[in-house]
């Protein structure tokens, strides 16, 4: 029949013109993600929202109550969901969820928020709306029953670009956190009437001990053209964001980058790429907010009094939904006091500060740059090119270790610095410190002068000519202590005292690095297996140090069998903590009392001599001391029926559901550099580990190709049920670390490749 098939010659089904398709509409978020060996995304899209898209999929995948979880803790919604009497880690601190609500719904305000985006580019914020989003699409692809399972009955929410700005932003005010979350409800308005803090100082939840190694080996270090990065960060292994999970992202022609985040970040704060590789460092010794003590009289009406004028408090509401005993959620008002500097703090006294109201200057206010800041690494080519990355964005608040292609190495302090001189810091103590090298523990805030606040009330920063970026192609090292020891070979000094000083005494990692770098370098260079001896090598410096002068004064105990046995179990010790090293136990439980004994070392910590080993005193009192040390540790472990000379791993070592895997590494403290912190010693064991190595890459370039060698300790997912719960423990039980799968042919010939097209 004529005219009733297709068109012919332009003609419609009644000779009229054929209307043109429309053109079917552009996906927004779209992204392939290829799962390889040990659960690895790689992530794949042709822009920036899909590739967050892809990787908040990925992530949660992994780890979707733990992300849920960090979700409702940063929106300040803890009370309403589970009561605020409940536990927060806010910080590595453990503290009700009240405090915990208060502390976020201020500092990780809308407002704060509101601020940080607009201080981010257009592809930060497409990756915070694909992250968001891919997140969310997961939820959509489980049924309700299968998310309330598992997420032991929480129904998670939905996720939105702001709550990746707050996640980022959360790295920064961690700092902050542990000086005043803990006390966000004493500080309320309400509680007036109260005693001036919830508790004493001395009650003050504890934080959880964390540590961290970076190393990066220059070309004069390696004896080539290049460069080896040896990223050792670690973490809390138990149900917590600070896990790191790994990730490869990649837009092509753009940016193709391979490492490893904290929860809720799209990024990895690890990593490496064609040409460069980095690692992240708690800064433990850097000062970054600054306490600021306020003169405030309460009464009809509230004030406070800066340079002698007095100035009205204003109160501002917070109201959180609470959910009451019997169940119901009920919403409560919190009035809470503010000055010209934000919100005020009622903390309880502590060294160097008295007790009273305090405000916070703090230079990472409003700062989600990291997002801007990783994404200009990833696409840098060299150290120069990370460095400009680093200080156009100043958004990580870390220390940064990196090493290039080239055999370039850097060590940088990465974050914002308030921009105060030494001197004026030491004029502005509300009570000196007790001596030039310690920094404030409050400022006057009677004072204008000593806010650290400029003519627009924000934090003064101090521009970067002033913060710490050292190259070298040689070596740089550091487990969190200041700038001054990080360029090895050399003592640095002269920058602000906000950033440690140069003075203080190192950490036993740091002294256990230095140690090692001196061993490694007596051939004359550094290869890629003594690089990752570093980590694995688990030698003890307190030991190494002490332990002879430990034995020697065995000999003033003679007729003592207690002590005699112990000694004789620390003289067979290889003083190392693997998993076949027996007397690691004794000398863990001994090192704490063996550092308390008075008088110790014979000599006091001299600066100019960072890494002189100090002699153990001979004296009769430490002596003696030194003996009561071991007795008392031998018969603490005789309490538990262990004798010390365990083998370590069956004392270190992590419940499975296929059984414990033993473990090595030891304490930080002792300057294992390998640092696992257990869980409280029973007659089994540490239990579980609680903090340590969680992520590791030994990355190098031979003839311009990229060679990396990576590893998650902990697994990429906390949920007993995956697979990859705990698939990489026996690879870190074995010191193994595995060949990624970084270019297109070597994702598709990996063989437990999964593929996933993800569209919306």
């Amino acid at each position: 029949m004529a005219g009733c098939g297709g068109s012919n010659g332009g003609g419609g089904f009644f000779g009229g013109p054929v209307p043109p398709v429309p053109p079917a509409p552009a996906d927004k978020y779209s992204a392939e993600v290829r799962w390889t060996q040990y659960g690895l995304p790689h992530v794949k899209a042709k822009d920036y929202a899909g590739l967050g898209y892809g990787q908040g999929y990925a992530v949660a995948r992994d780890q979707l109550c733990l992300l849920a979880d960090r979700v409702v803790t940063l929106r300040g919604e803890r009370s309403e969901r589970f009561g605020p009497d409940g536990v927060a880690v806010v910080a590595f601190l453990q503290i009700p969820n009240l405090d915990s609500d208060l502390f976020y719904r201020v500092q990780l305000s809308d407002a704060e928020v509101e601020t940080a985006w607009k201080g981010l580019s257009s592809d930060a914020r497409q990756l915070a709306e694909g992250y968001a989003a891919g997140f969310n699409r997961l939820l959509r692809d489980m049924t309700p029953e299968a998310r309330a399972a598992a997420c032991k009955g929480m129904e998670p929410p939905r996720m939105k670009a702001s709550d990746v700005l707050r996640a980022t932003m959360q790295v920064g005010s961690l700092w902050k956190a542990l000086g005043v979350a803990a006390y966000a409800s004493a500080s309320t308005w309400d509680q007036l009437g109260a005693p001036p803090v919830a508790k004493a100082a001395a009650d003050r939840p504890p934080a959880q001990q964390m540590a961290s190694n970076a190393w990066a080996y220059g070309a004069e270090a390696t004896g080539t053209n290049t460069s080896i990065m040896v990223a050792n960060p670690h973490t809390l292994w138990q149900d917590h964001w600070l896990l790191m999970h790994q990730m490869h992202l990649t837009i092509p022609g753009e940016i193709d980058v391979m490492g490893a985040d904290f929860l809720g970040l799209p990024l990895p704060l690890s990593g490496f790429t064609q040409h460069l590789a980095w690692s992240i460092e708690a800064p433990s010794t850097v000062t970054y907010p600054l306490l600021i003590a306020m003169d405030v009289t309460s009464g009809a009406r509230p004030s406070y009094t800066v340079d002698g004028a007095p100035h009205a408090l204003e109160m501002k509401t917070v109201e959180l939904r609470v959910k009451q005993v019997d169940g119901s959620v009920r919403t409560q008002s919190y009035s809470l006091p503010y000055s010209h500097l934000g919100p005020l703090y009622r903390l309880p006294a502590d060294t160097g500060r008295p007790a009273g109201w305090h405000a916070v200057t703090d230079p990472n206010v409003g700062n989600a740059r990291a997002l801007d800041q990783i994404l200009a690494v990833a696409k840098a080519r060299d150290i120069a090119g990370f460095e400009k990355a680093v200080v156009q964005n100043r958004g990580i608040t870390a220390h940064l270790i990196a090493g290039d292609s080239q055999g370039q190495a850097m060590y940088i302090e990465s974050g914002p610095l308030l921009d105060i001189g030494d001197a004026a810091l030491r004029d502005c103590a509300v009570v000196p410190p007790p001596d030039d090298a310690t920094v404030p523990a409050a400022l006057d805030g009677r004072r204008s002068a000593c806010a650290v606040r400029g003519a627009d009330g924000q934090p003064r920063l101090a521009p970067a000519s002033r913060i710490p970026a050292l190259a070298t192609r040689g070596i740089v090292q550091n487990a969190n202590d200041s700038y001054s020891l990080s360029l090895v070979g050399q003592q640095l000094d002269g920058y602000s005292l906000l950033l440690g000083s140069a003075k203080a005494p190192p950490g036993a990692r740091t002294l256990m690095s230095q140690r090692q770098i001196q061993d490694s370098l007596a051939d004359g260079r550094i290869d890629t297996a003594e690089a990752t001896d570093m980590v694995f090598g688990n030698r003890n410096y307190l030991a190494e140090t002490t332990l002879d002068a430990v034995l020697a004064a065995c000999t003033s105990a003679a007729g003592d069998a207690v002590v005699q046995r112990a000694c004789g179990i620390l003289s067979a010790w290889d003083r190392r903590h693997n998993i076949d090293s027996r007397g690691a136990l004794l000398f863990t439980e001994l090192g704490s009392r063996l550092e308390a004994v008075p008088g110790l070392y014979a000599e006091p910590y001299d600066p100019a001599r960072p890494f002189r080993v100090r002699p153990v005193s001979t004296a009769p009192g430490v002596t003696a001391g030194i003996v009561a040390a071991m007795r008392d540790t031998a018969v603490a472990l005789d309490a538990l029926g262990l004798r010390g000379d365990e083998r370590w791993g069956d004392m270190l070592a992590r419940p499975t559901p296929h059984g414990r895997v033993p473990l090595h590494g030891g304490p930080g403290g002792q300057g294992v550099l390998n640092a696992l912190e257990g869980a409280p010693l029973t007659k089994d064991g540490y239990g579980d580990i609680i903090a340590g190595t969680s992520y590791v890459h030994v990355v190098t370039w031979v003839q311009d190709k990229l060679v990396a060698r990576v590893m998650v300790a902990s697994g990429q997912s906390t949920d007993p049920a995956s697979p990859h719960h705990d698939d990489q423990l026996a690879l870190f039980s074995r010191k193994q670390l595995v060949t990624p799968p970084f270019t297109d042919a070597e994702i598709a010939a990996d063989p437990k490749l999964e593929l996933l097209t993800l569209r919306e």
